[in-house]
């Protein structure tokens, strides 16, 4: 993290782009975007990435999840897409970790051999850090508590709350203008708080994307995330960034460890993994809030 501006970074994540631990940790917390990252929609062998100025800052994408393995094959597939973009980009000097070798346990020797193979006559100075020399002590420095997330197949008429809480419901529209934005789980929790005539109301004016509308009722908050202009277009991580953003600013002064409520949302209708995004957004932003809780509904049709 502390190599010269000159020199570009790089790193293996999952898809999800969770970052939960290991060094992908401190790029998160350093850089964050991770939004943008996901708006790339890059899968399994290729690679996201970011840019400061002049520098680049890479995200190999190895496997799905993040509680996964990487598999040398999928591996080897980022590092030629990295070769491909450092290329592309005129990059010159390359930093990285031992990737793929600290919490993903890959042999260092066996990638260290790839990255010879594929570097070969490219033009790029790569320099490997690492934060020590026990692999196993590496691992316990890089780990962080997050916010703990709980799914549960329950309809959220049934969800209780702790003595002088307010839950903290959270919704997604994918528009800024009328007809206004209504699904099931908007229905669901209208049908408990009585939002819907408010929420209206706000449809009458302007909309953006990335804003946040704010409803507070007796016992919960309701906050509805812009994250999109239309329908049509593909959810927006960046504008969900934004929103979750606004949200924390919104609670700051709550005295309670707070409980955020999501709908896990449809992957036939969605991209794969959405869920597992949208969770991994969440407990960035919320990160400094922890302990806090993070409940995803589920419903049959999920």
């Amino acid at each position: 993290m502390n190599m010269p501006e000159d020199y570009s970074l790089g790193h293996c994540v999952a898809k999800d782009m969770r970052m939960s631990a290991g060094i992908a940790m401190y790029f998160k917390s350093i850089y964050k975007r991770v939004g943008e990252l996901m708006d790339q929609r890059q899968n399994v062998g290729s690679v996201a990435y970011l840019q400061e100025n002049n520098r680049f800052i890479y995200y190999l994408i190895t496997k799905e999840l993040s509680k996964q393995k990487p598999t040398y094959s999928n591996l080897t597939a980022a590092i030629t897409k990295l070769r491909d973009l450092i290329v592309e980009h005129g990059v010159k000097k390359l930093a990285i970790p031992r990737i793929g070798c600290g919490l993903d346990k890959l042999d260092w020797l066996t990638v260290r051999g790839i990255i010879e193979d594929l570097f070969q006559n490219v033009g790029c100075s790569i320099k490997v850090c690492h934060f020590t020399n026990n692999m196993s002590l590496e691992s316990q420095m890089l780990k962080i508590q997050h916010p703990t997330v709980v799914r549960r197949y329950e309809n959220i008429k049934n969800i209780g709350k702790r003595e002088f809480e307010k839950l903290n419901i959270i919704l997604f529209s994918r528009k800024t203008t009328s007809p206004v934005y209504w699904d099931q789980h908007f229905h669901s929790v209208n049908e408990k708080y009585c939002f819907k005539s408010q929420y209206y109301k706000d449809y009458q004016g302007d909309l953006e994307i990335g804003q946040c509308l704010y409803y507070s009722k007796k016992i919960a908050n309701i906050f509805v995330i812009i994250t999109n202009t239309n329908t049509t277009d593909n959810f927006s991580y960046q504008n969900l960034e934004k929103g979750l953003v606004k949200i924390k600013m919104l609670i700051k002064n709550d005295k309670w460890q707070p409980t955020f409520i999501i709908h896990r949302m449809n992957n036939h209708i969605f991209e794969d993994l959405i869920n597992e995004k949208i969770l991994s957004l969440i407990c960035s932003a919320f990160l400094d809030l922890t302990p806090c809780l993070i409940l995803q509904l589920v419903s049959n049709k999920s």
